[in-house]
């Protein structure tokens, strides 16, 4: 079957399509035909090792983090979904004909959905959820500051924020070109940062008190105003490094207001934990939570849609169209 592979080499790493095996399927697994993947950080991050060890040189591996399509057959031992069901899932070499997955690790796509929007949220369901309520603990009323508010993931979380009855929610965001869309998402205030110096305007817009729970999506220059811009016992919640995984903090601060930090990542999770979010996903009313998606392009251009997300000025996500819906 076709599939987009990563070339990896001294000088980079190229993207083009090739051919593999069809994947096996095993007990509780479902076979699904790929419409639609959406373009991840992890793909550009990967080939230098910023998600563990990279594969060795001239070694191809398939692209994709996530994909939306069609059941196409269903393994022994599964129940609760069948041949003909469109489902979204999180699993790694999705852009390809064909993956397999858990059964249990696949969402329903909403009816009101296309598959490209399938393919854009279910990351960012998973992690957000994670984020903020696993994590952050979101209490109704509380104010939330998300970092990195334009990405797909950022959008999902501001999204997900006001589904879970947060108080204020406060964006940060590079530029004004998506306050619009942070607005119409649930978005209280959008403040407009390239890294520190955001913080007071926090406290302002919390009458001094600071965010009761902060996702932070970027790292680097991003983080140490999350610190300060903190409430008593607030808490951080680390989910993504564009900027940087290195960063500076105040630990005064940190130790006065006694706050906690909490990361996010599925690398490291059992596969039981695994399933207990998924279905706090599917628990969700998926129908007020649509993504938003900035451009939908052929998977012969997998490789543009990956230097189009490497700009910073993508608003939402980028997917890539495998197969047109039936």
């Amino acid at each position: 079957m076709k599939a987009v592979l990563i070339h990896r080499h001294a000088d980079g790493a190229v993207l083009a399509l090739g051919e593999i095996p069809e994947p096996e399927l095993g007990h509780g697994q479902v076979r699904v035909s790929v419409r639609a993947v959406s373009v991840n950080y992890a793909d550009q991050f990967v080939p230098q090792g910023g998600y563990g060890t990279p594969p060795a040189d001239g070694v191809p591996w398939v692209a994709g983090l996530d994909a939306a399509g069609v059941v196409t057959e269903v393994g022994a031992g599964v129940s609760g979904v069948r041949v003909g069901d469109r489902v979204m899932a999180m699993v790694a070499s999705s852009l390809a004909e064909q993956v397999v997955t858990d059964a249990r690790f696949t969402v329903p796509v909403p009816s009101t959905w296309s598959d490209e929007e399938g393919a854009a949220a279910i990351v960012g369901l998973l992690t957000e959820c994670s984020a903020l309520a696993a994590a952050g603990g979101l209490r109704g009323g509380e104010s939330v500051v998300i970092t990195g508010a334009t990405s797909g993931m950022g959008l999902q979380g501001v999204q997900l924020a006001r589904h879970l009855g947060a108080g204020r929610i406060i964006a940060v965001a590079r530029s004004d070109r998506a306050d619009d869309v942070l607005h119409r998402l649930g978005a209280d205030l959008v403040l407009h940062s390239a890294g520190c110096g955001y913080a007071d305007r926090v406290l302002d817009a919390t009458a001094g008190a600071g965010a009761d729970v902060a996702v932070d999506h970027v790292g680097g220059s991003y983080f140490p105003d999350l610190v300060a811009a903190a409430a008593i016992g607030g808490r951080i919640v680390n989910v993504g490094r564009a900027a940087g995984a290195e960063a500076t903090a105040d630990l005064e601060a940190f130790s006065l207001k006694q706050l906690t930090l909490r990361g996010v990542t599925f690398r490291t999770r059992t596969r039981d934990e695994l399933g207990d979010l998924y279905q706090q996903v599917r628990d969700l009313d998926l129908g007020k939570l649509r993504p938003v998606i900035e451009r939908v392009v052929p998977w012969e251009e997998t490789e543009e849609a990956q230097g189009l997300l490497s700009t910073g000025t993508v608003v939402g996500k980028v997917v890539i169209r495998v197969a047109a819906e039936s």
